[in-house]
């Protein structure tokens, strides 16, 4: 499970040093990707990029979603793999959509994680209002 927020920099290659809570679930690859609904990068596993382009496969079967929208979202994705130090490197192109320079949060949204310039999350922190009743979702 990815949780919790983490501040971090982006080294001189554009890489980020992921937090060792987040390293256990990313074994194998990251896959990362652009939000199609924030200023934000996706970060998956293995596990969860297959769940979510399987849900994605069968609302294009059931013509709920368009096959270029698979074609786009499929494309858009760049599989990484940390090194030996934990580092991850986030793809020029995936920077510049979101224009992530040096400084970057990245936090845990239970099946994956997110990546955004400071200026962005803060912006959701201040816009946002928590829902007080956890029952609802719990």
């Amino acid at each position: 499970m990815f949780t919790g927020e983490h501040e971090r920099l982006l080294d001189e290659k554009g890489r980020l040093v992921l937090p060792p809570t987040f390293r256990r679930h990313l074994v194998n690859a990251a896959f990362l990707t652009k939000s199609l609904e924030d200023p934000c990068l996706l970060v998956y596993s293995e596990e969860e990029i297959g769940k979510a382009a399987e849900r994605l496969i069968e609302q294009v079967k059931n013509n709920q979603v368009s096959p270029h929208a698979q074609r786009r979202w499929a494309a858009s994705i760049s599989e990484v793999r940390a090194d030996g130090q934990g580092r991850i490197a986030v793809p020029p192109k995936l920077r510049d959509q979101i224009q992530l320079e040096r400084e970057v949060v990245l936090i845990g949204v239970i099946n994956r994680a997110e990546i955004w310039t400071p200026a962005n999350w803060r912006n959701i922190e201040e816009t946002t209002e928590i829902q007080p009743n956890e029952s609802q979702w719990l």
